[in-house]
């Protein structure tokens, strides 16, 4: 069952290893959880306590957000884990 979280009071930077996939110079895992944890909003998914995905917005609390990031790890992708989070960050 996937759950989803918001914050990253549960992520560590080992957690955030396995994404970027793609990226040709990817951040350090040290490097993705800061971008995390300085953004306005983060939703995370979760299968029996690993980090399978997340998305993070910025935004000027206003009338503006900015989705910067969103994903999901290739094992979990085509499953809608992607919508939902999608989802709940709109919502």
């Amino acid at each position: 069952m996937i759950i989803y979280k918001t914050g990253t009071e549960s992520i560590v930077a080992d957690d955030l290893e396995d994404f970027f996939e793609g990226w040709g110079k990817k951040p350090d895992p040290e490097k993705r959880l800061k971008i995390l944890q300085n953004s306005d909003h983060i939703i995370t998914a979760h299968d029996e306590g690993r980090l399978i995905g997340f998305i993070n917005a910025i935004t000027d609390k206003t009338l503006s957000a900015y989705i910067p990031l969103l994903e999901v790890l290739p094992a979990y992708r085509g499953k809608g884990i992607g919508g939902e989070l999608v989802k709940r960050m709109t919502e």
